[in-house]
């Protein structure tokens, strides 16, 4: 490689680096939404006089659920994406192995994991400040079904609402591990080790 190519690379380098700042900025933005649905979710939830707002409040809170983890695994896999660029990158311009992921000295940083073996390994694309946001929303999934049953018990058959908030929420944890688990074998296949 010649001095020139090095200098290229080491551009390229940098200009990747700037952009997985931005990507690791991105997150209040869309939990701002997050913010601005759950709150109004609760403002008709108090309100007696809104039942008529109920239902559709209540499937706009899971909507945005489900894509606020779409967005957020889409952003794990550009993160995980320009991550393993940059490592490729490193590894071509011969930086100090010392200060750079690879086997040659039993780091395996940027690895995907073969198999899901367990729940995290959904999450892998995922910086490890963003695993507390995606059991979050699993979890605010949770909350809004639960809270849905709740305000309905005095209204609905119990066992039927019973069934179907139990039906709802597995049916939305199971779209939330598809959409990271479409993103990990997206990352999979252009993956590239060093």
């Amino acid at each position: 490689m010649t001095d020139k190519e090095s200098d290229l690379l080491a551009q390229f380098h940098h200009t990747i680096s700037e952009q997985l700042n931005p990507r690791l900025s991105e997150s209040p933005k869309f939990f701002g939404l997050l913010i601005i649905v759950s709150t109004s979710y609760g403002y008709v939830l108090s309100k007696p006089g809104l039942d008529e707002l109920y239902v559709p409040a209540s499937l706009l809170a899971y909507a945005t659920v489900l894509w606020a983890s779409w967005y957020l695994a889409a952003l794990g896999y550009a993160f995980r994406f320009l991550q393993n660029s940059q490592h490729i990158i490193e590894h071509a311009l011969g930086w100090n192995p010392r200060y750079v992921p690879g086997p040659e000295n039993g780091r395996t940083t940027g690895t995907p994991p073969c198999f899901i073996k367990k729940p995290s390994d959904l999450i892998w694309l995922l910086p490890g400040v963003y695993h507390p946001h995606a059991v979050g929303l699993a979890f605010f999934l949770v909350l809004i079904c639960f809270a849905f049953c709740c305000h309905r018990w005095h209204y609905w058959s119990h066992g039927w609402l019973i069934a179907s908030g139990i039906h709802v929420i597995v049916a939305g944890l199971v779209v939330i591990g598809c959409i990271h688990r479409h993103y990990l074998d997206k990352f999979r296949k252009k993956w590239k080790k060093r």
